[in-house]
């Protein structure tokens, strides 16, 4: 990730389907397209599900509003999913979490919920356990020592006992919820990799914050 060269991803194409309609995306984008991704962004579920099922990319962008319209949004997402494409949820406070709450809630019964007023920074945990205000080493996390929470912040909250939960915490809020998680199939699934991250505000209003640029890249690369 963080050592990748610009251009490396030349030929990946990445959709984002940005359905909280507020945040200028344009940084987050030519971030992206450094490293050689072809982004395409669109704003309807309409757009967004015609577009994911052409079978042109491989990571799909999901930020989350607050109601989803679409009747086909979730299962064409799932099919993306479980033929192997990657995907990044994004969500922040409730109730800009309906659409990465849906995918998760029908893929793993979990759910978003919360509205923590965050705004603070968080460090590299070098032990690899979680801890409040810490992430821990992983790709995503390469050449990064702090990162923005977000601002106003939800976590996932699941709806059924596991043995091993569906995804990892990488990352823990300063309340210390959850507020980056990822999902890396096992070997010989055909299932894409997942990452959620719950602090969507870092990619608009809070790009220039610690660690996000980078955070955001490599994640999308390990995608």
């Amino acid at each position: 990730p963080d050592d990748t060269r610009d251009g490396t991803f030349t030929g990946y194409r990445v959709l984002i389907g940005q359905f909280y309609h507020s945040g200028d995306m344009k940084a987050p984008i030519e971030a992206l397209q450094m490293k050689g991704f072809q982004v395409d962004n669109v704003k309807s579920e309409s757009e967004f599900v015609r577009e994911l099922q052409s079978n042109r990319y491989q990571v799909a962008w999901v930020i989350s509003s607050s109601s989803i319209e679409t009747d086909t949004f979730v299962p064409t997402l799932l099919d993306f999913h479980a033929a192997g494409g990657a995907i990044f949820l994004f969500a922040d406070n409730v109730p800009y979490v309906a659409h990465a709450s849906a995918f998760l809630d029908t893929k793993f019964h979990i759910t978003l919920t919360g509205n923590y007023p965050g705004n603070r920074i968080l460090t590299r945990n070098h032990h690899g356990h979680s801890q409040a205000g810490h992430f821990v080493p992983h790709e995503m996390f390469t050449g990064i020592e702090t990162l923005f929470e977000g601002v106003t912040i939800c976590h996932p909250v699941c709806s059924m006992a596991r043995s091993e939960p569906a995804m990892t915490t990488l990352a823990t809020a300063t309340n210390g919820q959850p507020c980056i998680t990822a999902f890396a199939p096992p070997s010989g699934s055909s299932e894409g990799r997942l990452c959620l991250d719950c602090g969507f505000t870092k990619l608009f209003i809070n790009w220039d914050s610690p660690g996000t640029p980078q955070f955001i890249v490599n994640a999308s690369c390990w995608l």
